[in-house]
Order: C-alpha cells, then sequence, then structure tokens
C-alpha cells in the first residue's frame, strides 16, 4: 500500500485545483518561503482528519478557506482528497460499528471539505462518514492525523517535548496500537453506558418495586373475591332469569285485566253515551193526550157546574113562584111577572159573578148593593100583580127548562165519566212508563258508579304497568352493573322452568339483596372485575421482570467488556513493550549513526500524582493517582549528557531524527512527511540524513519538504511550489534526471 495522489482545492493558498501525484518512493517539496510548500503538508494534516486548527497554522476552519485576492475571487470551501492504493486490501473498518461502510476497492481515496461557517464534511470514496470512522480507517494501516509519520518544521523534537503520558501516546501511534486504544475507548464508552443502562435500570427496579407490592396485594384481593365474583354470576343468572319469568307473568297479568276491564268499560260508557243527559226528561205522548183530555173534563165539569147553578136558579125561581102563589095569611100574596124576576135573577147573578176581590171589604160592599136590590125588588107596587095564568106559564116554561137542564147535565156526566175512564187508564200507562224510566235512571247511575269503579281499576293498571315499566328498567340497569363488576360483555343465563307461584316479587327482593350484599363483599376487597389491576399488575410484573433480564443482560455485557477491555489492554501492553525493545534497538543503532557513539533508549516510568485538598473538604487521606508513560535516555559520546533538557538545539533535532526513524523501522507507516526537519543540519550530518532517508524508502513512502540540496538529489520526483499570479501557489513537476541537474 502507497500513497499515490493529493488534490487540493481552495485549501489555504491552493486557490485553484492542484494534483500531487506520489509514484516514486521520496517526493521532494521545494520553492522558496512563502511559495505554500508547507500548506501541502498542512492539507495532508486536514484530510487525515487533524483537529487543532492551531497546528495548521489557523485560529478558525474558515481561515482555511483561500480568502481571495485581487485576481481571484475568495472561495467558499476548501477541498482535499488523498488516494490510496489498496490492491492488498490493507483497509478495514470495524465491523460491529461500519457495516454499511465499503473500503473493498482498488483504490480508497478520503475526502474532507470545509465550509465558511466552519462546518466540515468527511468521506469515503464519495460516501459521507464520521470523522471517527476516517481516525478508525487510517488507525488500520498505521497512520494518523497527527503520528510520527508527519513531521512539521519545529516540531521534530515533539517526542523530545512531550510529557511520559503523551510521549508514550505517540509512540502507541506510531506502532500501530491507536487501534487498540479506539477500540478500547469505545469499549470502555460502552461500558460506561452500560453502567449508566444499569443504574437506571436497578433506579427503575427500586421505583416500581413499591408499586409492584402494592399492586401484588390488590390482586391478591382480586383473587380472594374471584368466588364471590363466581358467587355472585351464579345469584345474577338465577335472579336475572327469574326476574324474566316474572316480568313476563306480570305483563300477562296486567295485559288480561287490561282487556277484561276494557272491554267492561266500552260497555259502560257505551250504555252512558246512548242515555244522554239524566237530567232532560222527555214528555211522554200520553201525558200530552192526558193533558188534552184533563182540560176537556175541566171544561165539562165548569159546564155542569153552570148548569147545577141554571138548575139551582130555576128551582129558586120555581120555589119563589110556588110562594107567590100561595096567599100568606094576613097579607095579600103578591105577584111578579116571568120576565120581571128572570131579569132581576140574572142581574144580581151578574153583580155576583162580578165579585172577584179578595178583600173582605169590597166583598161586604157589594154583598150590601146584592141586599138593597133584593130589599128593593121586593118593594115593588102591589098594586101590579101578575095574573095566576102567567104564574102558570111561567111554571111551566120553567119547568121545561130544568128538564132542559138535568138532561144537559145528564149528559155532561156521562161524557164527564167516559173522561174519567180514559184518564185513569192514561194515567196507568204513564205511571208504568215513568215506573220503567225510573228503572233506567237508576240503571244508568249504577253505570255511573261501575264507571268509576273501571277508571280505578284502570287506573291502578297503569300504575301496575308503569311499575312494570320501572322494573324492566332496573332489569336492565342490574344487567349493566352486573357486566361491569363481572367484566363480562354479555350475562348469559338458562330461562327459568321452574312452577308457578314458585317466583314472588318477595322472593327476587330477597335474592336481589343477597346479591347486594356479595356487591358490597366485594367493594370491600376492591370491587369490579379486577381486570384494569390484573392487567396492571401483569404489566408490571412483566416490565420488572424484563429489567430483571435487561440487568442482567447488562451485567453480562459488563463482564464481557471488562474482558474485552482488560484483554485488549494486555494485547496493547504486549505488543507495546515488543514495540518499545525493537525501537530501542533501532533507536540506539540510528543514535549510534548520527553521533558516531553514545547510547539512547526508550524507559517505561511512573509518576505519581497527589492532589491538595481544599480548606473545605473534610480531613482525608490525599487522593493519589499514577500515570504510566515512557522517559528517553540518552548517552552523548565523549560528554556526560544523560538529560534531555542539556542537549542542545542541533542534538535534540539528530536525537528527533533518530528516534522517528527507529520508529519508522520498526513499524513502517505508508508514507512519511518530512517537513524541513533537516534544516538545522550540517553538510555532514545532512548526508547522514540523506542516507537514512534512502533507507527508509525501501519501507515508507517518503514526501520531504526541504531546502537541502543533500536531500533533493535523493529524490526521484520533485514538485516545485511558486506564488503565482493572484497570490495563489502553483506547481510544476520534475522527474530525477531534472531534479539532479537543478540540484547541482
Amino acid at each position: 500500500m502507497h500513497l499515490k495522489r493529493l488534490e487540493l482545492n481552495g485549501f489555504k493558498s491552493f486557490a485553484h485545483k492542484s494534483e500531487f501525484v506520489f509514484d516514486v518512493p521520496i517526493i521532494a517539496i521545494v520553492g522558496p518561503n512563502g511559495s505554500g510548500k508547507s500548506n501541502v503538508v498542512e492539507a495532508i494534516r486536514f484530510v487525515l482528519g487533524e483537529q487543532s486548527v492551531k497546528s495548521m497554522r489557523s485560529k478558525t476552519g474558515a481561515d482555511l478557506i483561500f480568502k481571495g485576492s485581487r485576481e481571484v475571487k475568495k472561495m467558499s470551501r476548501a477541498s482535499v482528497a488523498i488516494t490510496f492504493d489498496n490492491k492488498d486490501r490493507v483497509f478495514h473498518l470495524h465491523q460491529d460499528d461500519n457495516q454499511k461502510i465499503d473500503v473493498d476497492f482498488d483504490e480508497v481515496t478520503i475526502g474532507r471539505e470545509v465550509f465558511a461557517d466552519g462546518t466540515n464534511r468527511y468521506l469515503i470514496n464519495g460516501t459521507e462518514v464520521r470523522m471517527r470512522d476516517v481516525h478508525e480507517l487510517i488507525a488500520s494501516v498505521n497512520i494518523g492525523s497527527s503520528g510520527h509519520h508527519i513531521i512539521s518544521q519545529g516540531e521534530a523534537d515533539r517526542y523530545l517535548n512531550a510529557n511520559i503520558k503523551d510521549r508514550r501516546v505517540l509512540i502507541e501511534e506510531a506502532l500501530g496500537l491507536k487501534v487498540y486504544q479506539y477500540r478500547i475507548k469505545e469499549s470502555e464508552r460502552k461500558l460506561e453506558r452500560a453502567l449508566d443502562n444499569m443504574r437506571e435500570t436497578e433506579l427503575l427496579r427500586r421505583e416500581l418495586a413499591p408499586h409492584l407490592r402494592f399492586l401484588k396485594k390488590q390482586v391478591e384481593k382480586i383473587e380472594r373475591g374471584r368466588e364471590l365474583r363466581v358467587e355472585l354470576e351464579e345469584r345474577y343468572q338465577s335472579y336475572l332469569a327469574k326476574e324474566d319469568y316474572l316480568i313476563t307473568s306480570i305483563g300477562a297479568d296486567i295485559d288480561r285485566d287490561r282487556e277484561a276491564t276494557q272491554a267492561a268499560y266500552h260497555e259502560v260508557t257505551s250504555f252512558i253515551d246512548s242515555y244522554g243527559d239524566p237530567h232532560s226528561q222527555s214528555e211522554l205522548a200520553e201525558e200530552k193526550t192526558l193533558a188534552e183530555l184533563q182540560q176537556e173534563l175541566n171544561k165539562l165539569e165548569a159546564d155542569e157546574r153552570d148548569q147545577q147553578k141554571s138548575r139551582s136558579r130555576i128551582d129558586g125561581m120555581l120555589e119563589l113562584l110556588k110562594k107567590q102563589a100561595e096567599p100568606q095569611k094576613g097579607e095579600t100574596p103578591r105577584s111578579f111577572s116571568y120576565e120581571r124576576v128572570s131579569r132581576f135573577v140574572t142581574g144580581l147573578i151578574s153583580k155576583i159573578k162580578a165579585i172577584s176581590s179578595s178583600d173582605i171589604d169590597t166583598i161586604k160592599a157589594e154583598l150590601d148593593t146584592v141586599r138593597a136590590d133584593l130589599e128593593g125588588f121586593l118593594q115593588v107596587d102591589t098594586g101590579k100583580q101578575a095574573s095566576t095564568t102567567d104564574q102558570s106559564d111561567q111554571v111551566q116554561s120553567l119547568e121545561k127548562e130544568r128538564d132542559d137542564i138535568d138532561q144537559t147535565i145528564n149528559q155532561i156526566l156521562e161524557n164527564i165519566t167516559s173522561l174519567q175512564d180514559r184518564i185513569q187508564e192514561l194515567e196507568f200507562v204513564i205511571n208504568q212508563k215513568r215506573s220503567k224510566e225510573r228503572e233506567t235512571e237508576r240503571t244508568y247511575f249504577e253505570y255511573l258508579a261501575r264507571k268509576k269503579e273501571l277508571d280505578g281499576k284502570r287506573e291502578l293498571i297503569a300504575t301496575r304497568d308503569s311499575d312494570l315499566g320501572i322494573r324492566v328498567q332496573a332489569r336492565g340497569e342490574e344487567i349493566a352493573e352486573a357486566k361491569v363488576l363481572l367484566g363480562l360483555s354479555e350475562i348469559s343465563y338458562q330461562p327459568y322452568e321452574g312452577k308457578d307461584g314458585e317466583v314472588s316479587k318477595e322472593n327476587q327482593e330477597q335474592l336481589r339483596r343477597e346479591i347486594e350484599r356479595i356487591k358490597i363483599r366485594l367493594e370491600d376487597i376492591g370491587g369490579g372485575s379486577g381486570v384494569e389491576i390484573t392487567n396492571e399488575y401483569q404489566e408490571t410484573l412483566e416490565r420488572d421482570q424484563f429489567l430483571e433480564r435487561e440487568l442482567a443482560d447488562i451485567t453480562t455485557s459488563i463482564d464481557s467488556l471488562n474482558e474485552v477491555i482488560d484483554g485488549l489492554k494486555e494485547t496493547l501492553n504486549e505488543r507495546f513493550d515488543v514495540g518499545v525493545q525493537k525501537i530501542n534497538n533501532e533507536f540506539d543503532r540510528f543514535f549510534k549513526l548520527m553521533f558516531g557513539g553514545g547510547k539512547a533508549e526508550l524507559e517505561s516510568a511512573v509518576v505519581v500524582k497527589r492532589r491538595r485538598k481544599t480548606d473545605d473538604e473534610p480531613e482525608t487521606e490525599e487522593e493519589s493517582s499514577e500515570e504510566h508513560g515512557i522517559d528517553i535516555k540518552v548517552q552523548l559520546p565523549r560528554k556526560k549528557v544523560t538529560d534531555l533538557e542539556m542537549l542542545s538545539g542541533g542534538e535534540r533535532s539528530l536525537t528527533s531524527i533518530a528516534l522517528l526513524f527507529a520508529l519508522s523501522q520498526v513499524n513502517p507507516p505508508p508514507f512519511l512527511v518530512l517537513d524541513e526537519t533537516d534544516a538545522a543540519l550540517d553538510e555532514a550530518n545532512s548526508q547522514k540524513y540523506g542516507d537514512m532517508i534512502e533507507s527508509l524508502s525501501a519501507y515508507s513512502q517518503l514526501v520531504v519538504v526541504t531546502h537541502n540540496r543533500e536531500t533533493m538529489s535523493r529524490a526521484q520526483t520533485l514538485f516545485g511550489v511558486t506564488l503565482g499570479k493572484g497570490d495563489t501557489s502553483t506547481t510544476l513537476s520534475l522527474r530525477l534526471e531534472d531534479a539532479a541537474k537543478y540540484a547541482k
């Protein structure tokens, strides 16, 4: 595997797209100061995921984008892409987290873009990925964003300047052990998440426990109430079956009574309606005839009385004539003419008839007038006496008139008798009819009394019907309550088939009281069917059991992660120890080559750090922690120098180069970037440096940024970088023969 090309577009001074093709073991990048050749090294850092903007000589991510000039406008983004040969399929990603990223290609291109707002975008073969994925991918081939394979000017002695802990990290990366650190950190993150999950799960179980205990007690109550619900269901089945039977029986009785009452009521009302007004009595035809006959009888009786009066008048006149005809002793008989007597009597009768006042004084005055007329009649001139013949004629005439009157009276009496018989017959008929009417009227009032009685029965039937409706409604409500209490959608029961008379309202009331007692007992233990509480208990129990299983799984996962972490750390330490031994062998060899002798090695070191207590903290033992790292021990030839701080600048540079080359020999990276690491070397050391990079090129591809002619002479390809038009960097590629000519 080797580096194939690097593409820059809008990155720092490279405004236009620039491409560096790396197809030889040693590539030198040369150019005057300020031309932008170090920007190539920073582009490699950038694309490999470097996060420290300061290490790329910028303040913000936006500073990495070309700022623009008079001739070239400002860019909105910067992008860098680096391509590796992957024919040997050396690139790989950790399969647990990155199954979707496929790197099974002959070339692997890593790209990174930065935008004006400072946001970044990472790509692997054109697929957007996480920064972490890029770090893990390059760690799999022993390279990193800022490891031993990229050494810039001023950073050559970073291994020497680092503290023991950071130095160990750098060496682990150089040994290709960074992937173990990634996996350890990932496993530790998983472990931390697992521990958090375990704490959360335990907390959930602790929070759930009181409620679960409460629900368990409730379920136990519900279990105790199940027998009561079974008993209640049996009571309900019996009660509802008998209630249906009773409701049907009562309804049938009401229908029968209603039908009979309605028939009788119709009969009574029909009679009453046909009878009419009992207070209006019609006149009978016989009564009209009777009235007419009575009038006729009254008229006959009046005629008979008139005839009797006339006969009495005639009898009086005859009596008077007879007395006149008989002489009285001592007086001369008087005689009156018939005409005079008749006129006198007629006038006298008229005056008597005229007496109509009821006043006694008036009557007396009228009688005095009659008396005076009588006295005046008698005081008549006796000289003028009627003759005997005239009196005899008068007597005969009066007698004849009397006989006629008697005949008339007899006829009238016969007629009266006949009318009285007819009147008596009509009165009998009328009495018979009136008696019958009175009988009918009595029946009418009896029907009125019967109607009143039937009205009472009808109201009673309506009340019974209303009570039955209330009972039916109560039955429906009882069924609805039973469904809720028993937790059933329907209450099924067999129809009652007992004997008549065994079901009564009293029996049903007794059975209902038994049901109420059972319901009260159910309410005392929680009431209802308990379906919701049972379901909640079951759900809570399942939740607790799930948490228990999850806790067991988490515990197993924690144990597994601890084993993985311990295994990774053990493997890391073992490989680190082996790698350090190999580094020491190469480090000592390169050191002696550089200094013509002496000794150099890496040693394990432990630093104990103690934390000071503050005044507010209680008096406890001071906390201490150990940091494991790597220390560097050197001994220069012909000098008693063992401390790095005592080395000169050139000595530190040579020591750093010796260590870097030693690292590259132990675990050669695919490529090594050296940014003016030879600037402080003299001519003799430059030749040694050139020999060393030629030997290194057999293991790693070298990209050297240099001003040193000796170093340039060892390169097969030179890339010249100059600052062109518009303050943009431009490149020029020279092959080996041209580079040799240019170096001389």
